[in-house]
């Protein structure tokens, strides 16, 4: 939307995880999409952290956003998303639950939000697979935790410097079908028509109040990051549920 408006030539690489409707949708707005295969490791020619460098190298002039190594990532959620919800709640926010992709929602919001009040506890969503939330508990990449999951935006298979791991409390991990259940669950429940990490980050916030985070007292902010829209063909078609054995 930015290059539509201010006439840039927008070029992007995806991974192969990514739903049809977010590609289709990028397309129509005139983007120039490579696709990537997810599951490689991300030093491989073929990841889509690579394929962008390749771009960047080919387009003399271009801007190589690389959004998890780029400290304005973080930066703008410390501007802007902690000062809206420290405002929003008054200052009573007193647990921040979010998706750990990038890092930059979750680490720049609770960058803010403990300078206000250093006993928020920012609880931190990862996915089965990604290698996140052993990082944060030992320090150590470990490759062994690394495997296929079908979750968009969430987790990584390689360590963000974009990711403040010193203000993230704790992770918990989510799976594939609980995240998508519990996307499907909140359309019907709430009318609130969110995306497959949504649903992973509200599955996240139920496993933390099952192990008894949350008290009668708490103030808890959730961020849904994205849209049910993005995800027609994935979470919210029946065939794509049946297909991956997440409904009968």
């Amino acid at each position: 939307m930015i290059s539509i408006v201010k006439g840039y030539r927008c070029i992007l690489a995806v991974s192969d995880k990514s739903s049809n409707d977010k590609i289709d949708m990028l397309k129509a707005m005139g983007a120039e999409v490579h696709i990537c295969p997810a599951n490689v490791a991300a030093d491989d020619p073929r990841s889509y952290y690579e394929v962008a460098k390749r771009l960047h190298r080919e387009n003399p002039g271009s801007i190589y956003i690389n959004q998890y190594f780029n400290e304005l990532n973080t930066e703008a959620h410390y501007k802007s998303t902690g000062p809206e919800i420290w405002d929003q709640t008054d200052g009573k926010i007193t647990h921040l639950v979010a998706a750990s992709g990038t890092g930059g929602t979750i680490s720049g919001t609770a960058q803010f939000l403990k300078e206000q009040n250093p006993s928020i506890k920012i609880l931190g969503i990862d996915a089965i697979g990604s290698v996140l939330k052993k990082y944060h508990e030992t320090g150590k990449f470990d490759e062994n935790e690394i495997s296929p999951y079908k979750i968009e935006g969430l987790g990584k298979t390689l360590i963000p410097t974009a990711t403040d791991f010193d203000v993230i409390d704790v992770y918990e991990k989510v799976s594939d079908k609980d995240a998508a259940l519990k996307a499907r669950e909140l359309v019907k429940k709430e009318g609130i028509f969110a995306g497959y990490t949504s649903g992973a980050v509200l599955q996240g916030v139920q496993q933390y109040a099952d192990k008894g985070y949350f008290n009668s007292e708490s103030n808890v902010v959730v961020i849904l990051p994205d849209h049910g829209s993005r995800y027609m063909n994935k979470i919210y078609s029946d065939d794509w549920m049946k297909a991956n054995h997440f409904i009968e």
